[in-house]
């Protein structure tokens, strides 16, 4: 069978970082370039549609989680330590449990499916098209989690650049389907459907040999089946459940409430103004998810001091690479809208992505790695309580506000906002303060190297208002020029302020030459 070689640890995470970033932009392409396509022959009523369904199918990871949040932490452990007999007692376990799990989300999604025009508003013209965009994603739900076992072979062997060279491949095949499907026939919203399932089949197919490869050793036998080995994993993992439920409160309701509450339309400009930031927000988790491996491994290795030095790393590097949208986006996010969106009232949008993305990100993003000490130290119990209790607060503190206030613009804006103040909180008061306690280092540990990042954004807006009043972004290349400009700026800045002599070495000689 065809053999992968190992690289060192850093060099390997470098790799991992930029086929990360690749695979980033393959996506940002894609959707940069279909969603004011889809908005401007669907509207944005009918593309607020496919955020909406992706929701509700999110909700199944309640009965999910549980068993799956945690089995990836103890395959690799028992894999580190070469005990191939339990690693594929946990593997075959979740595999098979996952079978039964899928049957229950089927039978849960078809009554769904015939009662949908009456659990959400529908206008009457798409009703037919939700339902069939609602039919597909279920069955890509239902395919990824049976599939959902073979994943972790990257993860396990820290090999992430191979699994975003699949992202990427996969992003472009998802893009040439729909881009052939919107061309030659007439425009429907579950063409979004049929392009997921190309890309859930491919997906899932590409998962299964990389684990064949990498991990040869992991296999799914009947007789490896362990009650006892998912009675663990569901154990280890119900914490999960109770802070995927907190996640839902806080913001897996938000499309719906937005249409039960204020309507389909807002609905859709409030789908539209998520985009941006879940754009960003997921070039943060690959960044972040690039450091995963290693601190599992090192975690298992029992090398805590090292373990200590890639997380302070890992919120130097992400607090760096986060001025760069954020500047951007902070300074030139109307005109971007005004470009992309042309439709649209871009002055909105703008407000909105602020309110409901920006503000929360430039606290949140530079931590995102510390998330993972949670999980490799199996400590889940007071993050679940205190995710759950944050998402408590945006629930009600949305729901409250949609009984009171009248005006939908405002109830735009408290939707956007509720979640982002709570989550701000819950990032500079729990996280740092938990996260430390859980490697019994100093309280302060983590809070210098987010207040250098939020610093040094200050520093770069400040300039960058200045900069801006002189200048215009009224086409695509003036925009291009002074983003450009700004993250020149940007990386001046940051150089001096967040990051260590060793960093930049790392950046120059690691990421740069690849």
């Amino acid at each position: 069978m065809t053999k992968i070689k190992e690289r060192g640890k850093n060099r390997q995470m470098a790799i991992n970082m930029f086929a990360s970033l690749i695979a980033f932009i393959v996506g940002l392409g894609v959707r940069f370039f279909l969603t004011p396509y889809i908005v401007s022959t669907l509207g944005a009523e009918a593309y607020g549609f496919i955020g909406l369904s992706l929701n509700i199918l999110s909700y199944t990871s309640l009965i999910t989680i549980a068993l799956n949040s945690m089995a990836g932490r103890f395959v690799t452990i028992r894999y580190v330590e070469k005990d191939f007999t339990v690693a594929n007692q946990y593997f075959s376990s979740v595999y098979y449990s996952n079978l039964i799990l899928a049957a229950i989300i089927l039978l849960m999604g078809t009554g769904v499916v015939l009662f949908l025009e009456h659990l959400i508003e529908i206008p009457a013209s798409l009703v037919i098209d939700v339902k069939f965009l609602f039919i597909l994603l279920l069955l890509n739900t239902i395919i990824n989690l049976v599939m959902e076992v073979w994943c972790g072979a990257t993860f396990i062997k820290n090999r992430l650049d191979l699994s975003n060279i699949r992202n990427i491949i996969g992003n472009l095949l998802n893009a040439c389907i729909l881009v052939s499907l919107f061309s030659f026939f007439t425009p429907h919203i579950w063409y979004m459907g049929i392009a997921g399932m190309a890309l859930t089949i491919y997906t899932s197919m590409a998962n299964y040999r990389l684990s064949r490869i990498l991990t040869p050793e992991l296999v799914v036998k009947k007789r490896y089946f362990d009650f006892a080995k998912v009675r663990e994993l569901i154990k280890a993992g119900a914490w999960n459940v109770l802070s995927r439920l907190g996640d839902i409160l806080g913001q897996g309701l938000d499309l719906i409430i937005a249409n039960v509450c204020i309507g389909a339309t807002a609905m859709g400009i409030f789908s539209l103004t998520k985009n941006v930031p879940l754009m960003v927000l997921s070039l943060f988790q690959m960044i972040a998810s690039v450091f995963a491996p290693i601190l599992t491994r090192l975690y298992a290795e029992r090398k805590k001091e090292e373990l200590l030095t890639e997380l302070k790393k890992s919120i130097r590097i992400l607090g760096f690479f986060t001025t760069f949208p954020l500047a951007c986006l902070f300074l030139l996010g109307e005109d971007f809208y005004h470009l992309w969106l042309p439709s649209q009232d871009a002055s909105l949008l703008q407000w909105l992505t602020i309110i409901g993305g920006l503000v929360g990100m430039t606290f949140a993003m530079p931590l995102e790695a510390l998330w993972n000490i949670f999980t490799i130290t199996n400590k889940l119990k007071y993050s679940t309580y205190t995710m759950l209790a944050n998402n408590i607060l945006v629930f009600l503190t949305v729901v409250c506000s949609m009984l009171i206030v009248d005006d939908p613009i405002v109830k735009l804006f408290i939707l956007a906002g509720a979640r982002v103040f709570w989550g701000i909180l819950r990032s500079l008061v729990f996280l740092p303060l938990y996260g430390a306690y859980c490697l019994e280092v100093s309280k302060a540990t983590f809070y210098p190297p987010i207040l250098k990042s939020v610093l040094s954004l200050g520093i770069v807006l400040f300039i960058g208002i200045v900069f801006i009043s002189f200048t215009q972004s009224d086409t695509w290349i003036l925009l291009a020029l002074n983003a450009l400009i700004i993250c020149i700026l940007t990386a001046l800045v940051n150089s001096f302020i967040i990051l260590q002599k060793q960093d930049l070495q790392f950046i120059k000689s690691k990421i740069l030459k690849l």
